[in-house]
């Protein structure tokens, strides 16, 4: 499913919860459909901000050999080296400094932005010219890993979402095995990371966008009894994509991205036996929990397209079934009304 890039960024800023940034960043401007370009329009804008309000400092530890004690003596350090026949002692000394991880991670992006190839010719040279400012900033690999224990606060709050494309670029920058190279791989084209992004998108925008019903995700729990010698922890989790609760009315979600939803064989189309056992076993749970207290509990399969999913309700061991599909090709405004309606049309 080709997705445009406006509705690719409008996903990320839902799913990130980080609505504040979606109207900051034209990406009606980005020409193709190319998702680095629209990773790189979208930290080149970010960084030109940060670099006009200035980018971020802290005291960082820095060993110097001083004729005068500066910071902390180090003692040890000064007689390994014999520093004070030579009247020297080494200390350390807390300096103002770029070279924080935040900053070593933004520049490991932009240079790996500009090294890509089909990159708008556009952004390059402004990310070729964005980097002169970190000269200052170490090198490092971009990996996943090196994002783990990055912590902002008030001052610095504004790299937030900057870190989090970041971060995404580096999910997308894999290994080529027996070449000790990387190659970029969008992650559009993967249905694990889309899966994932279509959920957070859709379970956030409807805890923003409408009041009818309150959003949770809730684990449920097996009503299992172990027989014989069965050892414990072999069943699966249930983890819900998404559960709308209202007084007396609940549906319990599964929000599904798939580029073949339904399944075809000899000319006739078939929902996928596990995704409606998935949901039944769901909703049944659901029903017979105390968090139910009572309550109508019905189904809904929400895919994300394709066009040709046509809009299905069932009625199946007394509970109602909804298969529904949204299309995410379509302009955002057509989705942010299609989703509303809906999640309005499922109490009729």
């Amino acid at each position: 499913m080709a997705i445009p890039l406006d509705n690719v960024y409008y996903l990320l800023c839902y799913a990130w919860n980080r609505l504040e940034a979606r109207d900051r960043v034209d990406v009606t401007t980005i020409v193709g459909n190319r998702v680095e370009n629209l990773l790189a329009k979208v930290l080149t804008e970010g960084t030109a901000h940060l670099l006009r309000s200035g980018i971020d400092r802290n005291y960082l530890p820095e060993q110097l050999e001083e004729r005068r004690v500066r910071g902390k003596l180090l003692v040890s350090e000064s007689a390994k080296r014999l520093l004070l026949q030579r009247g020297l002692a080494a200390c350390s000394v807390d300096e103002l400094s770029h070279d924080v991880q935040h900053n070593r991670l933004l520049k490991a992006a932009l240079r790996t932005l500009v090294a890509l190839e089909g990159l708008d010719d556009k952004l390059r040279p402004r990310l070729r010219a964005q980097l002169r400012a970190f000269d200052d900033v170490s090198d490092i690999p971009l990996t996943t890993g090196a994002f783990r224990g990055i912590q902002l606060h008030r001052n610095n709050a504004r790299y937030g979402i900057l870190l989090q494309f970041c971060e995404l670029l580096s999910r997308c920058w894999l290994p080529t095995p027996g070449t000790g190279r990387h190659r970029f791989h969008p992650f559009t084209a993967s249905e694990q990371q889309m899966g994932e992004l279509f959920q957070a998108f859709v379970r956030n925008f409807l805890v923003r966008e409408q009041s009818t019903y309150r959003v949770t995700a809730p684990k449920l729990t097996w009503r299992e009894t172990a027989l014989g010698e069965t050892p414990p922890g072999w069943l699966p989790e249930m983890r819900t994509d998404a559960v709308l609760e209202r007084p007396e009315h609940v549906v319990v979600a599964e929000l599904k991205y798939y580029a073949q939803p339904f399944s075809v064989r000899y000319d006739t189309a078939r929902l996928r036996s596990a995704h409606l056992c998935q949901i039944g076993t769901y909703v049944d749970h659901y029903a017979t929990s105390e968090a139910a207290g009572g309550r109508r509990v019905s189904g809904l399969l929400l895919y994300a397209g394709p066009p040709t999913l046509p809009a299905q309700s069932y009625e199946i061991r007394g509970r109602r079934l909804h298969v529904r599909s949204l299309r995410l090709d379509q302009p955002w405004q057509s989705i942010h009304r299609d989703l509303l309606e809906m999640v309005a049309a499922l109490e009729s």
